[in-house]
């Protein structure tokens, strides 16, 4: 149950820009195959195909969706502080990707 919270709120939170402050969240292109990572200090947790981190380091952005994929695979969308990764930067992003 509290990972379908977890889920919701995080679904929730790309529409609504919840995070925007200080956190991320992102969609994968296939489910997650572990259900948490810590990665520069921040805490994701993983339902499915879709992560989120409550509060994340200020790092720009390319470089933070790089790190995270690098663990988890494929990324098809990344909000991280409010700003949304295009797909140039998505396509980068990838290149660190995860098999």
């Amino acid at each position: 149950m509290r990972i379908f919270v977890t889920a919701l709120v995080a679904a929730s939170a790309l529409s609504t820009g919840a995070f925007a402050a200080e956190g991320a969240v992102l969609k994968l292109k296939a489910p997650a195959k572990t259900p948490s990572l810590i990665q520069d200090g921040a805490m994701w947790r993983c339902t499915g195909d879709v992560c989120a981190a409550p509060q994340v380091k200020s790092l720009p952005i390319g470089r933070a969706c790089r790190k995270v994929a690098a663990e988890l695979g494929a990324v098809v969308s990344f909000n991280y502080r409010g700003e949304e990764l295009d797909a140039a930067g998505l396509a980068d992003c990838n290149t660190a990707a995860k098999p």
